[in-house]
C-alpha cells in the first residue's frame, strides 16, 4: 500500500465499471466512471488544479479565503483541500441542499452561508461575487461555472483515463450539465480522439435552462443551475444532443443501481444511467460503447425525501 502525505494524491485513477446486472439486456455496453473512488467526488479533480495553478501562479497563498457557490460537490472539494492544505473557506450553497452537504463542510471547518432555495445556485453565485468584490484583499473566487481552468482538469485527466479504460472504443459519452466545466473539458477531449464520439448532454426536465427553457425547482442536486454557464457556452458547438431527466426516472434509477450493484451513489448518476439505458434502446446503438460518469456517494443524501427511504425494518423484541 502507498504511503502519500496529501489527501490530493488520491485524486484520480478511478475505476470504469460495466453496468452488466443493472442493464443486463442491453442491446449497448454501458460503462460508469466511479468517480466516487476520488476521496470525495468528480470535483476534486478541478478543484485540486484550480488550487494548483492558482498557486504557482502566484493567484492565492495559503491565507487565501477560498469562496465558491455551489450545490455540494465542488463545495466538498475545496472544503477538504482546505482543510488539508490550511486554507480558509466560505462557500454560499442554496438551502434546498440535503443537511449532509451542511455538516460535511463544517466538518472541514467551512463557513457555509445558505441562501434562497428560490435562487438556486445561480442566487448563490451572484452573493458569493458581491462578497469577495467587498472582499478582493483576501477572498478568491474559484468561479466553477466559468474558470477554463475546471474544464482543463477533465481534459488532462478524466477524458484520457477513460479512453484509455476502454482502449479507444467509445460511442457516446453522457455528461450532467452543472457548472459544465466537465462538459466542455471532456467534450473537447474526446471530440479530438475521435470526432464520430457522440457527446451528450442531460439536465432536469423540471428546469431547463440548457436547453432554452424557465428556471424553477428540481430535485437532481447536483445539475440544472438555474442559467447557461460560461463553461458550457465555451463547448456547445461539441454537444449533439440534450437530454431531459425527469426527478422521478432519475430517483428510480439511483436506487436501482444500489439495489441491484451495491452502488451508492447520488442522484445525477441515476439520471445519467437513465440517459444511457434510453439511447441503448436506440438501434443505432446495438453493439456500441456508451460512457457516463457516476459523480459521487449516496451517503449525502440520506435525507433527501424519497430516496432512500427506511421501509425494511423489523424490530424483534426481547
Amino acid at each position: 500500500m502507498d504511503i502519500i502525505d496529501d489527501i490530493s494524491e488520491l485524486v484520480g485513477r478511478t475505476p470504469l465499471f460495466e453496468c452488466k446486472k443493472l442493464f443486463p439486456d442491453s442491446p449497448a455496453r454501458i460503462l460508469a466512471k466511479l468517480e466516487q473512488c476520488n476521496p470525495m467526488s468528480v470535483k476534486d479533480r478541478p478543484v485540486r488544479h484550480i488550487i494548483e495553478k492558482s498557486l504557482a501562479n502566484g493567484t492565492i497563498t495559503h491565507e487565501t479565503e477560498l469562496v465558491e457557490a455551489s450545490s455540494g460537490n465542488t463545495a466538498i472539494a475545496i472544503a477538504m483541500f482546505g482543510a488539508a492544505q490550511g486554507f480558509p473557506v466560505r462557500i454560499y450553497m442554496s438551502e434546498l441542499c440535503s443537511r449532509e452537504r451542511f455538516q460535511i463542510l463544517n466538518s472541514f471547518g467551512a463557513t457555509v452561508v445558505l441562501t434562497p432555495g428560490s435562487e438556486h445556485t445561480k442566487g448563490a453565485r451572484a452573493r458569493a461575487l458581491e462578497y469577495c468584490e467587498a472582499n478582493s484583499h483576501r477572498a478568491f473566487f474559484i468561479n466553477q461555472h466559468s474558470n477554463p481552468d475546471n474544464a482543463e482538469a477533465h481534459y488532462l485527466s478524466t477524458g484520457p483515463e477513460i479512453w484509455e479504460q476502454c482502449d479507444g472504443e467509445l460511442d457516446a459519452m453522457i455528461i450532467g450539465l452543472g457548472t459544465s466545466g466537465t462538459f466542455e473539458g471532456l467534450s473537447q477531449f474526446f471530440k479530438e480522439q475521435d470526432e464520430s464520439v457522440q457527446i451528450i448532454g442531460f439536465e432536469p426536465a423540471s428546469s431547463p435552462v440548457y436547453s432554452g427553457g424557465e428556471m424553477a425547482k428540481h430535485r437532481l442536486i447536483g445539475i440544472g443551475p438555474g442559467f447557461v454557464t460560461e463553461n458550457f457556452n465555451r463547448g456547445r458547438s461539441r454537444m449533439d444532443e440534450l437530454m431531459l431527466v425527469s426527478d422521478d426516472d432519475a430517483f428510480a434509477m439511483t436506487k436501482k443501481l444500489a439495489m441491484v450493484e451495491g452502488i451508492m451513489a447520488g442522484v445525477t448518476s441515476g439520471a445519467a444511467l437513465w440517459v444511457a439505458e434510453q439511447l441503448a434502446q436506440r438501434p443505432e446503438y446495438a453493439g456500441r460503447t456508451i460512457g457516463c460518469i457516476i459523480c459521487d456517494s449516496g451517503e449525502r443524501y440520506l435525507t433527501v425525501d424519497g430516496l432512500f427511504p427506511v421501509d425494511n425494518l423489523i424490530r424483534q423484541d426481547c
